[in-house]
């Protein structure tokens, strides 16, 4: 099957933020990676039609930051979410995770 437009920019994302986490100290890796998977599988695919009141699904993550800190994984996680959410339509956010996650070898 050939690789969607989604899974492509997922799978390069990945690419990114590998390089970014490799940047933390060694010792600090592991913890730093299972803390930013766990904040991004926290994303919402629950659709919102154009017009529908707010609901789980509208999820504006860096709205509580004024400054991301990569150092912190829960927050860098949060801008990767919001570069997601950014392209409303939620069956390419599904593709661009699902590239994300074979690229980040995420279960």
């Amino acid at each position: 099957m050939k690789e969607s437009r989604g899974g492509k920019y997922g799978r390069n994302s990945a690419l990114w933020i590998d390089f970014t986490i490799n940047q933390i100290p060694e010792c600090q890796r592991e913890n730093y990676r299972s803390r930013f998977i766990k904040e991004l599988k926290e994303y919402s695919l629950i659709p919102r039609k154009e017009g529908a009141p707010v609901n789980a699904g509208c999820v504006h993550e860096l709205s509580d930051l004024v400054d991301v800190d990569i150092n912190n994984p829960e927050q860098f996680a949060k801008l990767v979410k919001e570069s997601i959410h950014l392209m409303y339509q939620k069956q390419t956010s599904k593709r661009v995770l699902k590239g994300l996650y074979e690229g980040l070898n995420v279960n």
